[in-house]
């Protein structure tokens, strides 16, 4: 009698076809009873001496009834294996012309993908419609090209073991996959790799998950940045998004990612001349065309360099061989803890491109800067105390001071509160739809700056319902230390079917007043707070530059237009740049409050349930 199996813990969700899956765990599938194989035989009375003369007459008209019973089981047993044969010829031909088929459609998703704009990561529960052309799953990304992948690397800040292995169980790769977390997750990780080993049978699919432990110097630092390299036969995919890889952030939460078109191995030997595009250097780190790594390719091999790692040093021996010309279109804006004194981390590298790529003859004061994240930290008591510093680093164009500046604008001002009637008129001009025009502090916030985060009744009526929430951990001792921030904060509302799933993504941007034109867009790891963007060291100079305290690892994609404003993505022809939540972004009306995941909400959910103080880990 065979062992019982284990029940699948994705059940009648599980679109598993792998035949070592299927051996070991028990679907619904398994529990319909098999239905007997009827023969010709079956229906055929033996011929009884009790009988009717009709019936024996009719019964000897039968060829079957002339031969021995033994001669009839033989041909029936001959019968069902032809049938079986045929059966296992036909059920492999089918599934190799599937196989074929996926192939071919997983290299045209691949071939139709932009790679000017991000994708949204698709809801388990979702209809097509909120999904075609604009949403991608872990799986979709793992088979891109339809080809063999050869190694992967990971960069996360929280990871599902089991989760991640079952995902790679189709696609994996002939190497190893490279897993880099913080320390304390590393250990942990490595410590369930070690127990899975002894009590799964199948202990081969962990053997591929090799941890690499990041080293975070300083205080209260996470490793938050969100990373896939994949390396197929075809070249290398650089992958960023915002999702953890645990199934929830994949499967119902509201995700963003973008995926890099698929570049080659370089066919011909790097020169100097040429080194910023291809990168030559023997370090993978040094380009003397672009000293300030304004390019896609330098930028990434100088932040994987800092992780100082024997995996990241040989990652970037690999990298270098291959063409990334193609995502020059895109720029990188990363996050290295320590302190810095240079402009290529933190919110400094923000500045220093929009100071290099953003027209500033296009953008007018009333573009307002627009926010959307999944946590805030600890700000200050006032909005002067970071994030007016923030605020003016964002505002950059080639038209102010750059990197010199100091959060000055030259070309922003602040609406003062008193004003005379014809400023107050001009204001209005570009004060929103339903919006108070002679509210001078409700304008102020719109033209510079507005949070977009989910409430409290958000969460409630999400489709997860108060567990949504543990995705978005901001906490009320924070809170309390910033109550000035509500003012800022919009409800989280979308147009792409996810209004009721809980945002974990992280953008910002610069939008027209008319909602239609973008100067820039950014798809970042990095939540609002000083120890993902960095803040100032006051009186730890060595020299005239800015000094820059940064304390996690964060890693974004920055879209900027070549000649004009990027457009607000238009559903009719899925042209332009989707922006997650519904614009314009609607203020917190007077009971709304912003979710706080340790608070108790005694109020049922979508699923009846109420929400205890819980113990969260992010």
């Amino acid at each position: 009698m065979s062992a019982k199996k284990e029940k699948c813990k994705y059940w009648e969700k599980c679109y598993r076809k792998n035949k070592e899956h299927l051996a070991e765990y028990t679907h619904p599938a398994d529990l319909v009873p098999k239905t007997e194989v009827k023969t010709e035989t079956t229906n055929v009375r033996p011929c009884s001496s009790k009988g009717s003369v009709s019936d024996n007459l009719q019964c000897r008209k039968s060829p079957q009834t002339s031969v021995s019973s033994k001669y009839t089981r033989v041909t029936q047993s001959e019968e069902l294996a032809k049938r079986d044969t045929h059966d296992k010829s036909s059920t492999m031909k089918r599934s190799v012309d599937l196989e074929e088929n996926s192939k071919r459609k997983r290299r045209r998703l691949g071939e139709t993908l932009r790679y000017d704009r991000y994708y949204f990561t698709k809801i388990a529960s979702h209809p097509a419609k909120f999904s075609d052309g604009i949403a991608l799953s872990f799986q979709d990304i793992l088979s891109l090209d339809g080809d063999k992948l050869l190694k992967t690397w990971q960069f996360t800040y929280m990871v599902d073991i089991d989760w991640l292995v079952e995902e790679y169980e189709d696609n994996a790769p002939e190497g190893p996959i490279f897993l880099f977390l913080g320390e304390k997750e590393a250990q942990a990780v490595q410590g369930q790799i070690m127990s899975a080993k002894k009590t799964t049978t199948h202990s081969t699919k962990y053997s591929r998950i090799a941890v690499v432990p990041v080293t975070l110097p300083m205080s209260y630092g996470t490793h938050h940045t969100k990373l896939m390299l994949l390396q197929s036969e075809r070249g290398m995919r650089v992958v960023i998004h915002t999702a953890n890889l645990i199934m929830q952030d994949w499967t119902v939460n509201t995700q963003g990612v973008w995926v890099s078109p698929i570049c080659p191995l370089i066919s011909t030997p790097t020169t100097p001349s040429n080194s910023a595009t291809s990168g030559s250097s023997a370090s993978g780190t040094d380009f003397p065309d672009d000293p300030d790594c304004l390019g896609f390719k330098p930028y990434l091999l100088k932040y994987l360099k800092s992780y100082n790692t024997k995996a990241t040093d040989q990652l970037c021996r690999i990298l270098i061989k291959y063409d990334m010309s193609h995502t020059d279109g895109v720029r990188l804006v990363g996050s290295v803890p320590g302190m810095h004194e240079s402009s290529l981390w933190g919110y400094p590298r923000l500045r220093h491109l929009l100071h290099h790529f953003v027209d500033g003859s296009k953008v007018r004061p009333g573009w307002r800067i627009v926010a959307n994240c999944s946590s805030i930290g600890t700000l200050g008591a006032s909005k002067t105390d970071w994030l007016d510093m923030f605020i003016k680093a964002l505002q950059t164009t080639n038209c102010t001071r750059g990197d010199n500046q100091r959060g000055t604008v030259a070309n922003v001002k602040v609406p003062h509160v008193a004003q005379s009637t014809q400023q107050k008129t001009a204001q209005d001009s570009n004060t929103p739809p339903g919006k108070s025009p002679g509210d001078t502090h409700q304008a102020e916030r719109q033209c510079l700056f507005q949070l977009v985060f989910p409430t409290v009744e958000m969460v409630r009526n999400s489709l997860m319902g108060y567990c949504g929430g543990g995705s978005v951990p901001y906490q009320l001792q924070t809170h309390r230390r910033q109550p000035w921030l509500r003012n800022h904060m919009c409800r989280w509302e979308s147009d792409y079917g996810r209004s009721r799933v809980v945002p974990h993504i992280k953008t910002y941007c610069r939008i027209s007043p008319d909602m239609k034109k973008l100067a820039w867009f950014l798809l970042t790891s990095a939540n609002l707070s000083k120890a993902a963007w960095g803040q100032k060291c006051d009186g730890k100079k060595t020299t005239n530059k800015e000094c820059l305290r940064v304390r996690s690892y964060e890693l974004g994609v920055l879209f900027v237009a070549k000649d004009s404003a990027l457009s607000v993505y238009n559903p009719s022809d899925r042209s332009g740049m989707l922006v997650p939540y519904k614009l314009p972004p609607q203020p917190y009306h007077s009971p709304d409050k912003p979710w706080i995941c340790d608070v108790s909400y005694k109020e049922m959910d979508t699923h009846g349930n109420t929400w205890p103080i819980p113990d969260l880990g992010c």
